[in-house]
C-alpha cells in the first residue's frame, strides 16, 4: 500500500490512524485492513440521495415550468443544508445559487423546513456550531425567537423566507418526509417580492409546493400511491 500511495510511514500511519478513528476501515484478526461500517453507511446515504435526486427532477421540472420560478431540492447534512436539486424556470431572471452548494439555515426557506422538523437538540447543535448570523433586517438572530418561528413552521406546515437571507428574495417551503414521518428534503419555490407579493400568491404556492412533495413522496414509496 505504501509504494501504490507513494505516502511516507509517518503519513501513512496518520492516514490509516484518521480512517480507522472514523471506522471507515477495521483491522482483521490477521492485523489486515478491511472496509468498515463507515463506508456503508456513506454508500448507502449516498444512494439515498441520488434515488431522491433523481425521482424528485421530473416533479420539480413541472412546478418550475408551472409556475415560472426556481424550485430547490435540499437535505440537512450534519449542520449544512446542502442543495441537492436545483431547476431554473425557463425565462431569463434565474436564482444564484448550484447544485451541492450550502445555504444558512436559520434564515432560508429551505433550512427553516429542514430544522422545523428536526429534533430540538439538532437544531441546537447547528445553532452553536453556526450562528445566527444577521444578512437582512428581517433576519432572525436569537435561539429564542428563531425556536417559536420553527414551532409555527411545524403547526402550518411550510416555511417562508421574507428576505431574511437575501434583499428582496423571498422563498416558500414545503417538507418531504419519508414514511416514518421523518425529514427527508425540503422543497422549495424561490423568486423575487414581485414574484411572491402577498399572502394569497404565497398560499397558492404553498398548495403547488404540497402537491408536488406527495408526488415524489408516492415516487420513493414514502406513501402508498
Amino acid at each position: 500500500m505504501q509504494r501504490l500511495l507513494d505516502f511516507n510511514k509517518s503519513t501513512l500511519f496518520r492516514v490509516l490512524s484518521t480512517l480507522s478513528a472514523n471506522k471507515y476501515l477495521v483491522k482483521d484478526p490477521l492485523g489486515h485492513y478491511e472496509l468498515g461500517i463507515s463506508v456503508f453507511i456513506l454508500g448507502n446515504r449516498l444512494s439515498d440521495e441520488y434515488m431522491l435526486k433523481t425521482s424528485s427532477a421530473p416533479y420539480m421540472k413541472d412546478l418550475a415550468d408551472q409556475i415560472d420560478l426556481t424550485v430547490h431540492l435540499g437535505i440537512l447534512e450534519d449542520t449544512n443544508v446542502i442543495i441537492i436539486e436545483k431547476i431554473d424556470p425557463r425565462r431569463y431572471v434565474k436564482m444564484v445559487s448550484r447544485v451541492g452548494g450550502s445555504v444558512p439555515a436559520h434564515c432560508t426557506g429551505l433550512g427553516k423546513i429542514l430544522l422545523a422538523f428536526s429534533p430540538r437538540k439538532k437544531v441546537e447543535k447547528i445553532i452553536n456550531t453556526k450562528g445566527l448570523t444577521r444578512y437582512t433586517a428581517h433576519t432572525i438572530t436569537t435561539a429564542d425567537e428563531l425556536f417559536r418561528e420553527l414551532e409555527t413552521i411545524r403547526r402550518r406546515g411550510f416555511a417562508v423566507d421574507d428576505s431574511e437571507h437575501e434583499k428582496k428574495i423571498c422563498c416558500v417551503a414545503v417538507p418531504i418526509l419519508d414514511q416514518k414521518g421523518d425529514i427527508a428534503a425540503g422543497l422549495s419555490v424561490t423568486g423575487t417580492r414581485i414574484d411572491l407579493p402577498d399572502d394569497e400568491i404565497i398560499a397558492q404556492t404553498e398548495q403547488n409546493l404540497k402537491k408536488t412533495a406527495n408526488k415524489i413522496r408516492k415516487k420513493m414509496g414514502y406513501i402508498s400511491p
